[in-house]
């Protein structure tokens, strides 16, 4: 018997989710046991390629079974904070999609529930700060402080599923809180919280469709102040062309500046002595993410993060699109209700 036995509970963002259950096949400690997706030919699928050998027709049965120790929850937004909350309140372990809900208050639900319950919880967007690059820049803003940070991400539309152009829930205003601008500004939210150990206190943006004509905008860029004075701006799109995927970012601080150039590869540190090339980290080994989660369950290690990061992470995007709507800044919300 495998000490921690999963269950997968959609494959809706499938991106991290399937990295997730091909890491699981590699480590003795863990039993991938159960496969659910609202597309019974894709649930199949999974089980197929993954040797999962059970496919449920409703994910409650996996949630309901005691026999199952923790949930890998990767279903569309719309759905999640029901998969969550259900599952901690039957006492399992959780790794979440993003974002958490489409709502603050179902947020808080779940927030109170995993805290209620005692279980572990692994925000999807917080994983990255497992990864050798932010850990890179954590130990280089170690000794110093981050002043201002300007981050973009220029990507095209998202696939339903793999060699699918149908976007499918990324792009339906009914399952997902926004496009272009939250599928990524989420991550560079949470990692600049993590990076400050502080809160957005204000959030000005602005959306447009420049390449594709949706029910959700393909392009958004905010401006963002956190609580002790840094500010960012973080721009995010779906209009790359295909192969024109790039990540870039700018920090400033007391330690100098560093940029991450994402077209070149290159990562740039400015001292004392002017620019200098480094070395990039090694990119970030997904499937390693579960050793970090195991290692919390089992009491070894502090958790990289916890639900209240997924519940702050939605209170800012929320706050951005309040801001569109509005045309004014918007002071996220600071505490679940």
């Amino acid at each position: 018997m495998k000490d921690l036995r999963v269950a997968l509970i959609g494959v809706d963002h499938w991106y991290s989710a399937l990295p997730l259950a091909d890491g699981a096949g590699s480590r003795e400690w863990l039993e991938l046991a159960g496969v659910w997706d609202a597309d019974p030919a894709r649930a199949a699928e999974v089980a197929g390629k993954y040797g999962v050998p059970r496919v449920e027709a409703d994910w409650r049965t996996l949630v309901d079974d005691p026999g199952i120790d923790a949930v890998m929850s990767f279903v569309s937004p719309e759905l999640n904070h029901a998969v969550c909350l259900a599952a901690a309140k039957a006492g399992k372990h959780i790794v979440a999609n993003k974002p958490l809900a489409l709502r603050l208050q179902d947020a808080s639900e779940v927030v109170a529930a995993v805290h209620d319950s005692g279980v572990h919880f692994l925000p999807a967007e917080s994983r990255q700060r497992l990864g050798p690059g932010w850990q890179f820049v954590r130990e280089w803003l170690s000794d110093g402080r981050l002043t201002s940070a300007s981050m973009t991400i220029w990507a095209g539309l998202p696939s339903r599923w793999s060699g699918d152009p149908d976007p499918g829930w990324f792009a339906d205003p009914a399952r997902t809180l926004g496009g272009g601008w939250i599928d990524h500004a989420i991550y560079q939210i949470d990692v600049l919280r993590w990076l400050l150990g502080e809160e957005v206190v204000a959030i000005t943006g602005q959306t447009a469709n420049h390449r594709h004509q949706l029910g959700v905008e393909d392009y958004g860029v905010a401006t963002v102040t956190f609580s002790g004075g840094a500010v960012a701006t973080l721009e995010d799109t779906w209009t790359a062309p295909d192969g024109g995927f790039q990540s870039s970012y700018t920090l400033v601080g007391s330690p100098g500046a560093l940029r991450m150039d994402g077209i070149l590869g290159r990562l740039l540190v400015h001292g004392e002595s002017g620019w200098a090339e480094v070395s990039p980290p090694a990119k970030h080994d997904q499937a390693a993410d579960l050793d970090h989660w195991g290692a919390v369950i089992s009491g070894d290690v502090e958790p990289v993060a916890t639900v209240d990061d997924a519940w702050h992470n939605l209170a800012a995007c929320i706050a951005f699109y309040e801001s569109v709507r509005e045309g004014r800044s918007i002071r996220p919300q600071e505490e679940p209700a």
